[in-house]
C-alpha cells in the first residue's frame, strides 16, 4: 500500500459501475452468513431439543416407553404384550389393574422369559396390592407357565 493512499480512492473494476465510489450495492455473502441464513439451520437447534426431549420421556413415561419399543424393538414388545395379557387374564375379570414394571426380558435356548413383571391390583378394602409374576414362553412365543407372588401392600 502507498504512503498516503486510501483503499476507497479507487475504484474496484469487479464492482458495479453504478456506484460512484466503486462499492456493490450487495456484498458478497461469505460462507458462515449464508450458512446462519439456510432456513434447515434454524431447525437444528430445536431437533436436538426435541431429540434429547424425546429420550428423557421414552425414561420417564410409559406411553411414549411402551411406543418407543412396539416401534424400534418390536420382538421384545410381544413378548412383554403376551406375558401382560396372560397376567390379566389371571388376575380375573373385573379387578382394577395398572401395570407398574414390564419386566426384564431374557432370552435361553429353550424361549424366552420375563423376570419381574409387576402389576398392582385395587384390593376388597381399597388398597392397593402388588403382584409380581415371571412369565416363561416357548420357543414359537406361545405362554408356557405364569407364576405370580403377592408382593404384600403398597
Amino acid at each position: 500500500m502507498r504512503i498516503g493512499h486510501r483503499p476507497s480512492d479507487e475504484r474496484d473494476s469487479s464492482r458495479e459501475d453504478g456506484d460512484p465510489r466503486g462499492e456493490a450495492t450487495s456484498y458478497p455473502r461469505s460462507r458462515l452468513e449464508s450458512r446462519r441464513r439456510h432456513p434447515a439451520a434454524r431447525l437444528i437447534p430445536f431437533a436436538f431439543m426435541a431429540a434429547i426431549g424425546l429420550l428423557i420421556a421414552r425414561e420417564e413415561i410409559p406411553a411414549v416407553k411402551d411406543w418407543w419399543e412396539q416401534t424400534f424393538d418390536a420382538k421384545t414388545w410381544r413378548i412383554r404384550e403376551i406375558c401382560r395379557n396372560a397376567v390379566l387374564e389371571d388376575l380375573g375379570s373385573g379387578r382394577y389393574a395398572r401395570l407398574v414394571q414390564a419386566g426384564d426380558v431374557h432370552n435361553t435356548k429353550d424361549g424366552t422369559y420375563v423376570k419381574e413383571l409387576r402389576m398392582a391390583i385395587l384390593g376388597a378394602d381399597g388398597d392397593e396390592k402388588m403382584v409380581e409374576y415371571n412369565c416363561y414362553l416357548d420357543s414359537d412365543g406361545r405362554l408356557f407357565k405364569l407364576v405370580g407372588h403377592p408382593q404384600g401392600n403398597r
